[in-house]
């Protein structure tokens, strides 16, 4: 019989479309064997089937860690703690689909570690729960999630100490102390009547609001503290003699009746207390305090130094503190010396810092510096400045680009006798003489003399002279050429200047090479113009020089 070979690819054909629609395990099993599930690295993440003990199960492996649950609650509860978890993992993190577990971890050690010695308890629903941990010291509590892989998550931050709340039958004789009592547990019915010694108070603890009016009678109150009381009337002080300290409203005189805390050194030859005391003088207040006196000047008033604090006026501002060697009621025939320091008052005001020295009233000298409007006025005999030995200037005035008033103004009687500018120029009503003088600008005076040659390092030097050299080219035989001569600075309201030649050729020649004539145009304080004229183009040196006058 011959095949029918297109009847039988047809039927094969049909055949396999069937085979290829059923199910790929419809048939399958596994016999004593495991089906491995891996993930797209290669990594065993699963095993379905006979396991390695012997067992068949579907068993989850190499799990990534799960997230950390969220921190955990806790609180005391009785013989131990009860800790909580919420069901949440932290960040908002959502439940991974191979969750196991939440393990509680407790330990009395502070930062402690989660391991296998500090679990206590699993929560193992994911909604969370509440569990108990016995405990008989304060514990600490963490949390930390599992999957069924076995991975654990990061613990969760801890919380706690919380102690155990003791229960019936474990408080033992003197277990219960002073940290164990809340604040006002203790009410007056609690305490036994005259249960409370002297022995039992803590000194100092009685004070003013614990005692009674009128509780405490009598005048003298023997050691401790006086604490939150007013005294009216009288004095309060530490001794009768010697070193001591008194508060009274009435000092002896000389001293000021007012207030006042007397300081007594207790020194042999104290002739008057040291003393703080404050009152008002011209309806103002003011403070003062002063050293103690061990001398009284003619007039019976103590030799002391004091410091005054005044406060400004009513309705203004500023103020007074006044530093003097003498009584502050005045001066003394034994000198006297002072600051005084007064602040504005008011936006437009003043404000004055006078330093103050007098001698004795056998040859009674004074000096004086005062400090204000800008300006240091110095009163005295004569301004003596002794400077160390050193490369510096003894005396130096630096007056900025802006100032325009003179920089030295000696004066007699209000008459000039010596100034200085700000450009240097010097003006003397007399004789200026020194062994070597040099000058930034014009110097003006009757006579400038010198004890010898007037010289400056053998070189005579002055702001209103300039002098040099130029070299002149002539353009053509014959014919004046010039150079300008620019950047000087010479001091003066006048000019003169002065040009001649350098070469050895001057006049006309037989040989045509001589020069014919040299001079100068546009004289300033700046500059000028200079001319040379020579028979041939062979250039001509001219010197010139040019002076600076006040005229």
């Amino acid at each position: 019989m011959t095949a029918d070979i297109g009847r039988i690819l047809a039927d094969l054909e049909r055949r396999l479309k069937n085979v290829e629609g059923q199910s790929r395990l419809k048939s399958a099993s596994l016999d004593d064997a495991a089906l491995l599930v891996r993930d797209e690295t290669g990594s065993l993440r699963g095993i379905v089937g006979q396991q390695g003990d012997g067992t068949t199960a579907v068993t989850i492996v190499n799990g990534g860690p799960p997230p950390a649950p969220s921190t955990p609650t806790a609180a005391p509860a009785l013989g131990g703690v009860s800790a909580g978890w919420d069901g949440a993992f932290a960040d908002g993190a959502v439940i991974p689909m191979d969750w196991a577990r939440v393990e509680v971890h407790a330990s009395p050690t502070d930062g402690f570690t989660p391991d296998p010695e500090s679990l206590v308890a699993t929560v193992e629903t994911a909604q969370g729960g509440i569990v108990y941990i016995p405990a008989t010291a304060p514990q600490y509590v963490r949390l930390v999630a599992r999957n069924t892989s076995g991975t654990a998550s990061p613990a969760t931050a801890q919380v706690g100490p919380y102690a155990p709340k003791p229960v019936a039958g474990e408080i033992g004789i003197g277990e219960i102390t002073e940290t164990l009592i809340a604040d006002g547990a203790v009410t007056t019915p609690k305490v036994f009547a005259n249960a409370i010694t002297t022995a039992k108070l803590e000194a100092g603890s009685v004070d003013a609001t614990a005692l009674k009016a009128d509780a405490i009678t009598g005048k003298i109150i023997t050691g401790g503290d006086v604490i939150g009381a007013t005294v009216t009337g009288g004095e309060i002080r530490t001794g009768t003699s010697g070193e001591r300290v008194v508060l009274t409203p009435t000092p002896p005189l000389p001293i000021a009746q007012r207030a006042s805390v007397l300081l007594y050194s207790g020194a042999t030859d104290e002739v008057g207390p040291g003393l703080l005391n404050t009152g008002v003088a011209s309806g103002v207040p003011s403070t003062v305090l002063a050293s103690g006196a061990t001398a009284v000047d003619s007039l019976g008033r103590n030799i002391r130094s004091t410091v005054g604090l005044i406060p400004p006026k009513p309705g203004s501002y500023g103020g007074r503190f006044l530093l003097n060697t003498m009584n502050p009621s005045g001066g003394s025939d034994i000198g006297r010396v002072f600051i005084d320091g007064l602040s504005a008052s008011s936006a437009g005001g003043q404000s004055l810092l006078a330093l103050y020295a007098q001698d004795g009233a056998t040859d009674p000298k004074t000096a004086q510096v005062a400090l204000g409007s800008g300006k240091v006025t110095v009163a005295a005999e004569a301004v003596e400045i002794t400077p160390a030995a050193s490369a510096l200037a003894a005396l130096r005035l630096n007056a900025p680009t802006a100032h325009t008033g003179l920089l030295v103004d000696l004066q007699r009687n209000g008459a000039e006798r010596f100034t200085v500018t700000t450009v240097g120029a010097v003006t003397a009503a007399s004789t200026v003489s020194a062994p070597a003088f040099t000058a930034t600008g014009a110097v003006n005076a009757a006579t400038v003399s010198t004890t010898g040659s007037l010289t400056a390092a053998g070189v005579l030097t002055a702001g209103s002279i300039a002098a040099g050299s130029v070299a002149i080219t002539p353009s053509a035989a014959n014919t004046p050429t010039s150079v300008s001569v620019s950047g000087l600075s010479v001091q003066g309201n006048s000019f003169r200047a002065y040009v001649s030649i350098a070469n050895p050729a001057p006049g006309y020649t037989g040989s045509s090479n001589g020069v014919t004539g040299v001079g100068f145009t546009n004289l300033t304080s700046s500059g000028l113009t200079i001319w040379a004229t020579r028979q041939n183009t062979t250039a001509v040196t001219v010197h010139w020089m040019v002076f600076g006058m006040n005229i």
